[in-house]
């Protein structure tokens, strides 16, 4: 018998959960890392066109936007794929209730918007009054979405999700460039995003069947709300955590900083998002299947959390070997201060990766509290050490506290999502970061004296180092990483085979 809700398409009636969330990851993993490669050359395309202090509103505005939507649509979409079997049974009452947030949240992004353009005096008041209307549509568009894209993911529909992900956000980097190239500016880092989300919640309405659930009904509602409550204050904690940079260092370093730290975060955030986001989005429904067997799902969740470690831990280093050859081949030298900047935000998302898994992981065991605690302590934490970091030395100095922040936290979070198994795990979360972090420290410093005299040759120089020892590095890394565990031995093997086997069939 199928787990899957009724009204939902099902693929995993014949294929074992562990096969499906390799595929799955293989999947959107490969569509979100194709269109991530394309969304960071639109990003330097789009930093061609615009200044340092065009950008910084841009960030600065979507900063604005999550300090405001305190309460996201999306979250009810985590309260059903915690309740698999119920699915059926609380859709509508779900769908009504996030309708109802997402128009509230709105009201209040409208709100907001002058006060925020009134304490924000070094940014142009009409701009982030406008660009903070036009993000006022989106949680209409989230509530819209988040029936359809739930039940796909409660059903492991993972080859369709990453298609229609792929189209629309293809869509939305070509025109964020064009926007740019007309004299967009902000805009072009806005708009486009909002246009996506609602394509997007229009083609997954067409693909799932949702005529068998159950009507809106108010206990049920007041069942929701309750999960949704704790769910949706975690997830606004994180929201907060994730932009508070650009918030305390728009407020106390001005735009230019904030663009050069906006740039820097976004372009080195691109692997991770491709990789552990995506590993997390598939991972929590298959987590709360494992529900009534906590020991076997701790132990899927750590023989992931060593998996990425391997891969993303090698990539975060490459991005950070890579920095000076890239940003001197592909953007402008009015973006070179940007270059320290992103060498440090790389190293910090090799903690940062581990955050969307262990997310995952919480809400699939009903820890909704767990997570807004930990969020919170992190936020009381971080938010004087930002300010401090940004007074000390703007754009960097932000950087720098934030790994010290993720180094800390990432672990704890990770620890947290194993208590309740028989086993004590502490000693293995902090394991999953120190080994490959203890690998990579060594080899990544002898490649990157290799760069630094490559880069006596100029453009030669930088052009060998971005396309042959970069990738080198990574890969060499990766290969050592296969052997220092069985599990993430036998799990790339099978990505390997995966891949091999599609690309075989790509070329016939």
């Amino acid at each position: 018998m199928s787990d899957s809700p009724q009204g939902v398409p099902s693929e995993t009636t014949t294929v074992g959960l562990g096969a499906v969330a390799i595929r799955g990851s293989l999947l959107n993993s490969g569509q979100w890392l194709a269109n991530k490669i394309l969304t960071v050359g639109a990003m330097i395309l789009i930093a061609y066109f615009l200044t340092p202090s065009e950008y910084g509103v841009g960030v600065l505005a979507l900063a604005i936007f999550s300090f405001a939507a305190i309460f996201q649509p999306m979250t009810f979409g985590d309260v059903l794929i915690a309740h698999p079997k119920r699915f059926a049974l609380l859709a509508k009452s779900a769908s009504g209730l996030a309708l109802i947030i997402g128009c509230f949240s709105s009201l209040i992004i409208l709100l907001i918007s002058p006060v925020a353009a009134y304490f924000y005096t070094d940014y142009p008041t009409w701009w982030i009054i406008g660009l903070l209307v036009i993000l006022a549509i989106r949680p209409i568009l989230e509530a819209k979405l988040m029936l359809p894209f739930s039940a796909m993911r409660l059903s492991l529909s993972y080859p369709r999700i990453a298609l229609i992900d792929g189209v629309t956000q293809l869509g939305a980097t070509i025109l964020s460039v064009v926007l740019a190239a007309v004299g967009g500016k902000a805009t072009a880092l806005i708009l486009p995003q909002i246009v996506s989300l609602g394509v997007k919640s229009r083609l997954y309405l067409r693909e799932v069947n949702l005529g068998k659930t159950a009507r809106f009904h108010p206990k049920l509602a007041a069942f929701l709300f309750r999960s949704f409550a704790k769910a949706s204050a975690a997830q606004y904690m994180h929201n907060v955590i994730v932009m508070l940079e650009i918030l305390v260092l728009g407020f106390v370093s001005g735009k230019v900083e904030t663009g050069i730290f906006g740039l820097a975060f976004s372009i080195a955030s691109q692997a991770n998002i491709a990789i552990a986001f995506q590993l997390g989005v598939i991972l929590q429904p298959i987590f709360g299947r494992l529900g009534d067997d906590p020991d076997r799902q701790i132990a899927g969740f750590l023989k992931a959390q060593r998996v990425l470690s391997a891969i993303c831990v090698p990539v975060c280093f490459t991005q950070a070997l890579i920095a000076e050859p890239l940003f001197r081949l592909l953007l402008e030298p009015k973006w070179y201060s940007a270059i320290p900047v992103f060498q440090v935000i790389s190293l910090m998302q090799a903690f940062y990766f581990a955050t969307s898994p262990s997310m995952a992981c919480l809400r699939a065991q009903r820890k909704f509290g767990t997570l807004f605690v930990w969020q919170a302590i992190q936020l009381v934490i971080a938010l004087p050490l930002y300010w401090f970091g940004a007074k000390w030395s703007g754009a960097l100095g932000v950087a720098l506290a934030s790994v010290a922040i993720w180094a800390i936290s990432s672990p704890i979070v990770v620890w947290l999502c194993t208590i309740n198994s028989s086993g004590k795990h502490l000693t293995e979360s902090i394991a999953i970061f120190a080994i490959p972090l203890c690998v990579c420290a060594p080899i990544f410093t002898g490649f990157f004296l290799v760069i630094q005299w490559l880069g006596r040759y100029g453009v030669v120089g930088d052009v060998l180092s971005l396309i042959v020892l970069g990738p080198a590095a990574t890969l060499f890394v990766i290969w050592i990483m296969r052997f220092l565990h069985p599990d993430t031995r036998t799990t790339l093997d099978t990505l390997t085979a995966s891949f091999s086997k599609r690309l075989s069939r790509f070329r016939k």
